[in-house]
């Protein structure tokens, strides 16, 4: 479930270091501009306790998912924690076992073949190719040559100019950071900026589906 509705509507939005007291009002204001998939990394402070809230608050509409997860044990607790999904920067078989084993789905970080075969081994649907800015976006349609049917996430230095291109170039899926959820924006209140993004994130996806320059 989890995967096919990132596929669908090519969105995640990245949560790191923004102090829990903003976190509600950030995620509506993601929820607002059609984010249906966020992750909180788990290098936030209280990343796990800030997942179970989301879960809570926003279970029903929104995927809720943990990222930067580095470990098997911090795998675990935030899939106790109500993490729908699980994101690595790296490829761990431990993560994916206990993703496996719990019955979510894992997005392993890859940079190399090698690293996209071993995740297909383990049954990963969907990979993240990290950092998709210094590996550009050329990488993604070349790994589509002996990968044609590969489900392929961009993150790491995504941003309104490049969006397009990593989309047009074969990924399934765009992971937005810092570009999206700004946490000077956001100590700031101006919500209504995180919302206007998501919005330009998503017709650039949309427009870029359909055949448009995006």
């Amino acid at each position: 479930m989890s995967l096919s509705l990132i596929a669908e509507t090519g969105l995640v939005a990245i949560i790191r270091g923004t102090e829990e007291e903003y976190l509600i009002p950030v995620v509506e204001a993601l929820a607002e501009g059609g984010c249906k998939a966020v992750e909180v990394t788990c290098n936030t402070p209280g990343a796990i306790e800030m997942i179970s809230k989301l879960r809570d608050s926003f279970g029903k509409e929104l995927l809720i998912g943990a990222g930067t997860v580095l470990d098997r044990e911090t795998a675990r607790l935030a899939i106790l924690a109500g993490a729908q999904y699980i994101l690595m920067p790296h490829f761990s078989k431990e993560v994916v076992e206990i993703g496996n084993l719990y019955g979510k789905d894992v997005i392993p970080g890859v940079m190399s073949p090698t690293e996209i075969t071993q995740a297909l081994q383990l049954g990963v649907k969907m990979v993240k190719v990290f950092p998709a800015s210094t590996l550009g976006a050329e990488y993604f349609s070349n790994i589509l040559g002996p990968y044609s049917n590969l489900q392929m996430m961009a993150v790491g230095g995504i941003n309104l100019k490049n969006a397009a291109d990593f989309l047009r170039a074969g990924a399934i899926a765009l992971g937005i950071g810092s570009d999206l959820v700004n946490n000077k924006i956001v100590q700031d209140g101006r919500y209504n900026e995180i919302k206007r993004k998501t919005e330009q994130y998503l017709k650039i996806i949309r427009e870029v589906r359909k055949g448009g320059d995006g």
